[in-house]
């Protein structure tokens, strides 16, 4: 059994940090993400990007010497939090992104803040008046931005299967936040990420297996192994890491609420990396989920 992971106590910012973190290298992972999907079927890209993540932080553990093994106990506890925060969330991303249209996919998933705040609400935790109102407003600036157009409903209309499907996986993103955090404060962030990615990847390479095997490896170029490489070491590894270990300083609600700011970092991304425009909705919609952000930061 390992050692307990004791929070230290940090200047108020240092949550704030982690989480933003996250969010900034995930919402870069989306145009990165996007080239290397070009290469590879998206069950093979999400299993075996995983698995390289949970490999990179076991390394990061054997060398800073902290404890690895898992008891018997907890095999099961990983097992669970990995099913749902990997094989779930990645499985009903990926498939309900293939039936459904990507800005829809974007809006849906945004509503995973919402479901955390319930979860926690449920579990006794509950957000005041101002975090309840800044989770409604930052939801409807990520709409206006991805919606991006102030006179017009512009989002596709997809199907049900996969809508469905999205919302599915941004309930498991939330479930997982919540569950994870007792784990975590017991054993760490790296610690319970590396375990609950190998399990998770593990049972998504199952499904992806027809797939992997079909797979032209060779033909993949350079440039898209180092953004495979990269979304697994920043967009899954690091970036759940830096997610966690601010959940664990500022709660699920506060922390969770951050997430907002994932599809305007994309959007920024994107007009760098593929030289897309920003619009005066996506600029309105931006102000929008910051305020919403300061409203329940405040709460």
């Amino acid at each position: 059994m390992g050692r307990g992971w004791q929070v230290r106590k940090s200047k108020p910012s240092a949550g704030d940090l982690y989480v933003l973190g996250a969010v900034t290298v995930w919402g870069v992972n989306f145009p990165i993400s996007k080239f290397a999907l070009s290469f590879m079927d998206p069950l093979v890209f999400s299993a075996t990007r995983y698995l390289i993540a949970a490999l990179v932080l076991f390394v990061i553990l054997w060398f800073r010497h902290m404890p690895i093994a898992v008891t018997r106990r907890e095999i099961a506890q990983y097992a669970l939090i990995g099913l749902i925060g990997i094989t779930i969330f990645q499985g009903g991303w990926a498939y309900g992104l293939s039936l459904t249209s990507a800005s829809k996919t974007a809006v849906l998933l945004s509503t995973s803040p919402i479901f955390g705040a319930l979860i926690s609400a449920f579990l006794g935790n509950r957000p005041g008046w101002k975090g309840w109102v800044g989770i409604v407003l930052a939801f409807l600036g990520v709409a206006l931005v991805i919606n991006n157009s102030l006179t017009t409903l512009t989002i596709g209309a997809g199907s049900i299967v996969g809508d469905v499907m999205v919302i599915i996986a941004a309930i498991a993103w939330a479930v997982y936040t919540v569950i994870s955090r007792p784990l975590i404060m017991k054993r760490g962030p790296i610690f319970v990420t590396a375990w609950a990615m190998l399990f998770g990847a593990a049972i998504l390479t199952a499904f992806a297996l027809p797939g992997i095997l079909v797979q032209d490896w060779a033909h993949i170029p350079a440039i898209g192994w180092a953004a495979w490489l990269a979304t697994a070491v920043f967009g899954a590894a690091l970036g759940f890491v830096w997610f966690c270990a601010g959940i664990l300083r500022l709660g699920v609600t506060k922390g969770m609420i951050y997430g907002f700011l994932t599809p305007v970092v994309a959007i920024l991304s994107a007009m760098l990396m593929l030289d897309e425009s920003i619009s005066l909705a996506q600029i309105v919609g931006t102000v929008i989920i910051l305020l919403g952000v300061l409203l329940a930061r405040a709460d």
